[in-house]
């Protein structure tokens, strides 16, 4: 979501209808009216997260004990880098054309191959990259529609230990799977901006879903007297194969408002609702013999609120705070380690600086804080991985920039 940086410094409250640059674009296309001319922005995002997976019991699909170190390094989300392009043109007084390119889910976690946890994760990378297209129309000086066409390519890269002696399980034993897959989907968005009066304006906006179809390799990687015993157990045709499985990202609708208290105090509020019941169970299919893999998501539609402020300070310089609470959308018996979530606050703050007409530089902090997640996984699709407990503590440290330039 790290996709603006004055954004970003408000906790994400000045999303839909408050944020002063073309950045705007991703949360509400809708908002590009707003700016003459033809124009550019570019921002990076660094995300530095601390996590620690305590308190861990596991079992083999037969209930016999796993050992080995819970997760160690005790830092199994790793540190993040996004990134945010965008450009806009002023075709005539109604007409605006944006594009952009984004990165809006980056996730990595890596667990080593001894943890306890192994069976049911080790590494994952999950990295989504979106191109824009925007038409946005100025119907009055009051109201602005827009639509855009989004393609988005996924990429992901899922990995575990498989016990070929279950009863006596071993990292000693163990074989990798190694999972490799990429989609390429489309989706849409829709925006409107209606500038109500001087003091007050409101944005709505909708992100459809887009589904995909992962198509990838899969390859079990090993000693050798291991993957000749899990062969043989699973009469597998070959040690390495094609895997493919269906996710769907998430719809979202978003509401915001910006409110001017006076002519340095402006505030924000911000409201989305994230369609994550789409991501229902994932079903990962081989065609080397290897028996399907199921895994149980379920997960639920889930609320997000924000609310912020913004301060001019100076006539070149803007301050910005906000804080926000997500709700998550797991349920509490499918929190996994590979992607482990639960509720989280935020708390940002932000700043811009106006540097000449032609430039803005943009920066921001955003420290976001989870409850603990509970790892809670047992029997039904789980049971051919055994079962997994455990508590993840999860805080991290964000930093964006941006700069932004009118031609």
């Amino acid at each position: 979501m790290h996709q603006s940086a004055e954004g970003f410094g408000s906790a994400y409250a000045a999303n839909g209808t408050a944020i002063n640059d073309i950045s705007a674009m991703f949360s509400n296309p809708a908002s590009i009216t707003r700016f003459d001319g033809a124009r550019l922005s570019t921002g990076v995002a660094l995300d530095f997260p601390r996590s620690e997976f305590t308190n861990v019991a596991a079992t083999s699909y037969t209930g016999a004990r796993v050992t080995g170190n819970p997760a160690s390094p005790a830092q199994p989300i790793d540190t993040a880098f996004g990134a945010a392009t965008y450009a806009t043109y002023q075709l005539n007084d109604d007409v605006y054309l944006g594009l952009s390119l984004n990165a809006p889910f980056a996730y990595v976690s890596e667990y080593p191959e001894t943890a306890a946890s192994r069976y049911q994760a080790t590494m994952t990378e999950l990295f989504a990259y979106n191109v824009n297209g925007v038409v946005a129309y100025k119907v009055n000086k009051q109201l602005s529609i827009a639509a855009s066409i989004n393609l988005q390519y996924y990429d992901s890269v899922l990995n575990t230990q498989l016990p070929t002696t279950p009863d006596t399980p071993s990292s000693l034993t163990d074989v990798g799977s190694q999972i490799k897959a990429g989609d390429l989907g489309y989706g849409f968005s829709l925006g409107a901006e209606y500038q109500l009066n001087q003091q007050t304006r409101l944005g709505i906006s909708y992100r459809s879903k887009i589904n995909h179809s992962f198509k990838g390799d899969v390859k079990f990687v090993g000693e050798a007297d291991n993957l000749s015993t899990l062969q043989d157990a699973l009469s597998l045709s070959s040690l390495s194969g094609k895997a493919n499985f269906d996710i769907s990202t998430p719809s979202m609708l978003q509401v915001g408002v910006l409110h001017k208290i006076t002519d340095k105090v402006e505030l924000y509020g911000n409201a989305n609702l994230f369609g994550w019941s789409a991501f229902k169970d994932t079903q990962i299919e081989f065609n080397n013999g290897f028996p399907d893999v199921i895994v149980d998501n379920g997960w639920d539609d889930s609320w997000w609120l924000a609310l912020g402020a913004g301060y001019q300070y100076s006539e070149k310089l803007k301050l910005r705070t906000g804080v926000a609470y997500d709700w998550s959308p797991t349920p509490s018996n499918t929190v996994s380690p590979r992607a482990p979530n639960d509720d989280r606050m935020y708390a940002a703050l932000g700043l811009s600086y106006v540097m000449s007409k032609k430039w803005k530089f943009d920066a921001g902090y955003l420290f976001i804080l989870f409850e603990e997640a509970e790892v809670r996984l047992a029997g039904g699709n789980n049971a051919p991985r055994g079962d997994l407990s455990g508590d993840l503590n999860l805080y991290a440290n964000v930093f964006m920039f941006q700069i932004n330039r009118t031609l």
